[in-house]
């Protein structure tokens, strides 16, 4: 079911709890006092222009502190749209302070750049929230509309000499399988496998994959084969030699 635990729900733009409020007035009042003071004692305000430009700290802690459904703390703007806010903010502080109005071109400018980038950053966050639910869908309905085709293995390269912590590796295989209608198929991949069950030439495997994309396959080798019975040796035989 869509609504069951296995597809995640759709992901929704984070709310603006009380916390980010607070960030967000006290960035704006910050940016807007030092732009003030930087245009009342221009050309003079450096110590203004340093206060104006703690404005931009600000606006970077109000973008980390969105959420998302799962609770977990996570940017909903980014670095540019904070930094052209702030950019916003003491230039508007600084056009009331100075006599000249110069810098309301410039916060004007700014503005319109952080509502393309704010747009960017809503679009972002909205396809990572709802990646997990795209993931999950895919997942079921490869699960009900795979085609499945058995394979052997024709061909094998050099396994990789890296292990890692779970004792894998992977090598790369050539696979051959009939397509139904199509004919004969031949799939190239990098197969991971642990050390103890390495493949073989002449292996069979299953190949799994959606008729619509069929750059999407699965491809999982049938276990080792147990050996026959005459080559086994009883437990309680003496040993050889």
């Amino acid at each position: 079911m869509e609504n069951g635990r296995s597809i995640p729900p759709a992901g929704k733009w984070p709310r603006l709890f009380w916390p980010r409020w607070v960030a967000l007035a006290i960035a704006v009042a910050v940016g807007l006092g030092g732009g003030w003071l930087t245009g009342r004692e221009s050309p003079n305000g450096t110590a203004a222009a340093a206060l104006a430009a703690m404005t931009y700290g600000a606006f970077m802690a109000f973008a980390a502190a969105g959420r998302d459904t799962l609770e977990h703390i996570h940017p909903v703007f980014g670095g540019w749209t904070s930094s052209l806010a702030a950019v916003v903010t003491i230039a508007v502080g600084a056009a009331v302070g100075m006599p000249s109005g110069w810098p309301l071109p410039v916060a004007l400018a700014a503005a319109v750049g952080a509502v393309f980038t704010a747009r960017d950053d809503r679009s972002g966050r909205l396809f990572d929230l709802n990646r997990p639910r795209e993931r999950a869908l895919h997942e079921r309905r490869f699960a009900a509309e795979a085609v499945t085709r058995r394979a052997v293995v024709t061909e094998m390269g050099k396994t990789l000499a890296e292990i890692d912590h779970r004792g894998r590796t992977s090598v790369s295989l050539t696979l051959r399988y009939t397509d139904g209608a199509d004919g004969e198929s031949v799939v190239r991949t990098q197969y991971e496998f642990p050390v103890h069950l390495p493949p073989r030439v002449g292996a069979k495997a299953t190949v799994r994959y959606l008729r619509d994309n069929p750059g999407d396959r699965r491809i999982e080798l049938d276990p080792p084969e147990a050996p026959e019975p005459s080559d086994a040796v009883p437990q309680d035989a003496p040993p050889r030699g």
